[in-house]
């Protein structure tokens, strides 16, 4: 290591290169941690930088000076012990062994072996006296005889003094092995924050603006239940249920806001697993009566998944039944045969080895060993239990309520029974087409060959239930489980969940599909849980005003879903991709609106785009990832407006944005003056006038209102992304972070989601909260 040289001076100095090359092991393993090893390869951050500053005289001084007493323990002990091995090597020089020496050390050498000779022939007993006293008698001959010899006594004191240093020489190896393993773990502890604090420091104070994504398994497998985060709208949903014995509880919201993870969280409550859930999708094809067929058999099935049931009864088993009970069982005979043949294989490949083993090495006295242990174990068991009787039953019952599985009782009662062939009733007549035919031949031989006969047939088949008929008995199977559910497992409730039914259609589809599958509703502790879109939630919110429709009168209420805030997606993404710093959080907030599902998806994109940029720094990745964006976004504008008519003179426009979409998927020119340029006028051309600079300066004529909207929202899409390009894509976002929190509401990030929310409802509601937003930012705004 190095050393102190004077009370004085504090200054350190490398005396020893084995202290040396110990430290450079430890400081290799702490270069090898991985709170050291992420940051490698960012604003020149490496190893060998890193193992620089770590060897230089000033880190060194101000390392050790922390564990001085630690340190002056390990050399001391590193001095004691070569100190103690130069010793040994100077008293094995002197050290003589003569003839009569090497024969009591070949006598002593062979007494354990000659002693476990006789243990093993005389049964553990030792009882062979003359066997015994020979050796010992011989040995105590020998050393007497050597005694006598001067040349003798030598050799032995130069033996004695050999062992004296040996001992002492190992005692002291010992002494800093334990010294060296204490200094070690103390450098390693000293270490590793100095070099967090040599790393900080070289990252400099703005190190969350550095993106290194670690582990971002959340963002892969979307749909994990480990990875969802409560929100405030799941408390709420739990709450209305808990008001309400049953009843029809609708969940609005955007698209992508988790209504679905909504739906599956609140059909089940915590530590209760009892309540019959039934989760089911709308697909955009069904009509009202498929989909009651389709819920009608999810809500028999899983009734009868959940008493444990078969599907089939003894009176309508069906082929398929049957082929699959065949299956079943040549599986198991296949098994069975196949566990037989490898026992048998397995039993004759160690059956020779352990016939050998026995007849050479299991001797009698061996077998005797072994059962007399074997005895004293059994009797000190049997002891125990009699003699403490509480700590053998309270030893017994810990173990048995370690090995006891969890069991669900389940109460069989004729009630249930009943209702259980009920269901197994309406799934086979529900999911089965009934039908019977009978043939009879009636007819005798007559003379010359001619037959006279007679043929009757009959065929019969079962008629599909209507959809009253169905509905009819959808509601009583369901009110008869909702009644007796609750009574076998006190408690328990019946939730069925309905999702995507606004994918049924347009607005008014949907509410004529909600207007005649909400018959089914009503029902005593039965919740019906329905995922739909914000129109129909906005229509029962009105309350009849100035009409009443369809869904005053099927819900009972309604939850709205907002966005997530910027605290809740910290949140998510602190679960998902827990390296994403706060800086990218927000970005992915602005850009998202604060919807899940866009927010995973941004995610994603960061990460790719991190991934085959190599860049890690947000003023590179910021810019990239809202470029794409725009680039997607009004590549999307320019497909709607190509249907409609546009003039040689307004063409132009197109032409422009198709070369600003060219700019911005280029990862070369995203980033040039020119790209900034055409995103700036068309952020700033809202109403495509002829002065904008996208166009050649003569004036044009007037697009088409349905044209010019979707230039209004091309712009302001274009105003928006301008604005996240220059608060998150330039090096000074701190400065203007630390100026938009004097700015009031518009300087909060959150405000930049709600202005993308915002582009979903107007565009010019959406420039002027943008409008706002720049002013709180200090940034240029391009008014109307």
């Amino acid at each position: 290591m190095v050393e102190h040289l004077g009370s004085t001076r504090e200054l350190w100095s490398w005396d020893h290169a084995g202290s040396k090359l110990s430290y450079q092991g430890v400081l290799q393993l702490c270069l090898a941690d991985e709170s050291i090893r992420r940051h490698f390869g960012h604003r020149g951050i490496t190893e060998d930088s890193l193992t620089r500053e770590a060897l230089s005289e000033e880190f060194v001084r101000d390392t050790l000076s922390r564990i001085r007493s630690e340190y002056v323990a390990y050399r001391q002990s590193e001095s004691e012990a070569e100190n103690a091995q130069y010793a040994l090597i100077t008293a094995q020089a002197a050290r003589v062994i003569d003839g009569p020496m090497k024969l009591c050390i070949v006598l002593l050498a062979c007494a354990p072996l000659w002693l476990l000779i006789n243990f093993m022939f005389t049964g553990g007993d030792l009882s062979n006296l003359p066997a015994l006293l020979t050796p010992a008698v011989a040995f105590g001959v020998l050393v007497w005889a050597v005694s006598k010899r001067p040349q003798s006594q030598q050799a032995v004191e130069s033996v004695l003094a050999w062992y004296s240093a040996w001992s002492t020489a190992r005692l002291r190896q010992r002494s800093h092995a334990t010294r060296s393993q204490i200094w070690r773990r103390s450098l390693r502890a000293t270490l590793v924050p100095k070099l967090q604090i040599l790393v900080d420091q070289m990252l400099g104070p703005d190190q969350e603006s550095l993106l290194r994504v670690e582990d971002h398994g959340g963002l892969r497998d979307v749909h994990a239940p480990e990875y969802v985060v409560p929100s405030n709208a799941e408390a709420l949903l739990r709450q209305k249920m808990e008001q309400l014995d049953g009843g029809t509880i609708a969940v609005c919201g955007p698209r992508g806001a988790g209504k679905s993870t909504l739906l599956r969280a609140c059909s089940t409550r915590p530590n209760h697993g009892f309540d019959l859930t039934v989760f089911v999708q709308a697909p955009a094809d069904y009509t009202p009566q498929d989909f009651l067929l389709t819920l009608f058999g999810e809500v028999c099935e899983r009734y009868l998944e959940f008493y444990g049931a078969p599907v089939g009864t003894g009176l309508f088993t069906t082929r398929r039944r049957r082929q699959e009970l065949q299956r079943r069982a040549w599986r198991a005979l296949k098994w069975l045969v196949c566990f037989l043949l490898a026992v048998a294989a397995l039993t004759g490949a160690f059956s020779r080895g352990l016939q050998w083993s026995y007849y050479h090495f299991l001797k009698p006295q061996v077998i005797d060993h072994v059962g007399h242990w074997w005895s004293l174990s059994r009797d000190w068991v049997m002891a125990f239990w009699t003699d403490y009787p509480w700590w053998s039953s309270a030893i017994l019952f810990v173990a048995g309520m370690r090995l006891m599985p969890t069991i669900r009782f389940r109460k069989r009662t004729p009630q249930m029974l009943l209702t259980v062939q009920r269901c197994q009733h309406y799934l086979y007549r529900l999911r089965t087409v009934q039908s019977s035919s009978s043939t009879v031949n009636i007819g005798a031989p007559g003379p010359q060959e001619i037959a006279f006969g007679h043929s009757k047939t009959t065929s019969m088949s079962s008629v599909p239930l209507t959809f009253p008929e169905l509905v009819a008995d959808f509601r009583e199977l369901l009110t008869e489980i909702a009644v007796w559910h609750p009574l076998y497992f006190r408690g328990a409730r019946v939730v069925i969940a309905i999702d995507e039914l606004d994918r049924v259609g347009n607005t008014a589809q949907a509410r004529k599909f909600l207007g005649e599958i909400k018959a089914i509703f009503g029902i005593e502790n039965v919740y019906f849980l329905l995922s739909v879109a914000e129109d129909l939630g906005a229509a029962f919110v009105r309350r009849g005003l100035p009409h009443r429709d369809v869904t005053d009168s099927s819900l009972d209420d309604l939850l709205y879903v907002p966005p997530r805030t910027l605290s809740e997606s910290q949140d998510m993404l602190a679960r998902r991709a827990s390296s994403i710093t706060p800086p990218f959080v927000q970005l992915l907030h602005a850009l998202s609106g604060g919807v899940p599902r866009d927010l995973i998806r941004y995610a994603r994109r960061l990460v790719e785009v991190h991934r085959w940029t190599t860049r890690s720094e947000r003023k590179d990745l910021a810019p990239a990832v809202i470029c794409e964006e725009l680039g997607d976004t009004l590549e999307g504008f320019r497909t709607l407006m190509a249907a409609h008519q546009w003039s040689p003179d307004t063409g132009r426009l197109l032409t422009s944005l198709q070369t600003l979409v060219q700019l911005l998927r280029s990862p070369v020119e995203r980033d040039t003056a020119e790209s900034r340029d055409r995103i700036r006028d068309l952020a700033a051309n809202p109403l495509a006038s002829p002065a904008s600079s996208l166009t050649t300066g003569a004036r044009s004529p007037r697009l088409p209102d349905e044209a010019l909207m979707l230039w209004q929202e091309a712009s302001a899409c274009a105003y928006f992304s301008l604005t996240l390009l220059e608060i998150f894509g330039t090096p000074n976002f701190e400065l203007l972070r630390s100026r938009a929190a004097d700015g009031g509401r518009d300087g909060k990030p959150q405000r930049l989601a709600e202005a993308r929310q915002e582009l979903a409802v107007s565009p010019h509601s959406a420039r002027i909260m943008l409008d706002d937003i720049r002013e709180a930012w200090g940034l240029a705004v391009y008014r109307d």
